[in-house]
């Protein structure tokens, strides 16, 4: 009992107060914001400290996971966000000449990752957890590669088809959304440092069951609220059919109008 309260203290309450740091960042108060910040630094390193203050527990090997890949995921995400925000976008907020940096820290990144499941040199960081392949890799790599890869792909073809000279974008987008694939496919085929082709196909079809699902749960929710926002719709009188304003509802929006954007001169 007594562990299960430290791990609760050291990763399961952290964990909470971080993702309600993130929630708090969507709010329009700035006070609020600042506020999710520190609760996302703080939870957030409580939390990734806690495969060292509550190794006891198996939870603590997500923390242990992603300590061991944030510097690859760090150069992915950066890489591919000012690769996307240099090119020819109405949106740019980089210089075009830096989307080749772009591109090589997405690379650069996506090889390190790559590198460290391939390979177990002692300069890399390890993927184990009390002397197994860390159970969290065999979810997250697959459903990695299986969500990056259809990511690109489809953008390439969206870029493509929906905008104007944008040939260069979608070129780049499909060629690493092959290579993403590439490696996807690779480890269904090949043992390496840490999976062998049988636990990488299993975890390939639970990953591929999990975005199912959430896509289709997008999909359901995406059905029902265009079913309500038709049926209000629907029940809404056309109009035609609606009553003129009385006299007291003229001089009452007569009031706001001038409260808000004056007019006592005209009167």
């Amino acid at each position: 009992m007594q562990d299960e309260i430290k791990a609760a203290l050291l990763l399961w309450i952290p964990l909470a107060i971080a993702f309600l740091g993130i929630a708090m960042q969507f709010r329009r108060q700035h006070s609020l914001q600042n506020l999710g910040k520190g609760c996302l630094i703080l939870g957030g390193s409580i939390y990734l400290a806690s495969f060292l203050t509550v190794p006891e527990s198996p939870s603590a090997a997500s923390s242990a996971l992603i300590v061991a890949i944030l510097p690859a995921l760090l150069l992915i995400f950066v890489g591919l966000y000012i690769a996307t925000f240099s090119g020819d976008i109405p949106v740019r907020r980089f210089n075009p000449k830096l989307r080749p940096v772009g591109l090589l820290l997405f690379i650069s990144g996506f090889a390190l990752l790559e590198t460290m499941n391939w390979s177990d040199e002692p300069w890399l960081p390890s993927l184990l957890w009390e002397g197994e392949t860390n159970k969290y890799w065999l979810i997250f790599r697959p459903t990695f590669l299986l969500g990056m890869s259809s990511v690109l792909l489809c953008g390439s073809y969206v870029i493509k088809h929906m905008g104007e000279n944008r040939n260069d974008a979608s070129r780049n987008m499909f060629i690493l959304g092959i290579f993403s694939f590439g490696f996807l496919f690779l480890g269904l085929y090949t043992d390496n440092a840490y999976t062998t082709t049988s636990q990488f196909s299993t975890s390939v079809w639970l990953a591929t069951s999990d975005l199912f699902g959430i896509l289709a749960g997008l999909g359901l929710s995406i059905i029902v609220f265009t079913l309500a926002i038709w049926q209000y719709e629907r029940k809404r009188p056309g109009l035609d059919n609606l009553i003129p304003p009385s006299n007291e509802q003229l001089e009452l929006a007569a009031e706001v109008i001038r409260s808000n954007i004056g007019g006592e001169e005209n009167e």
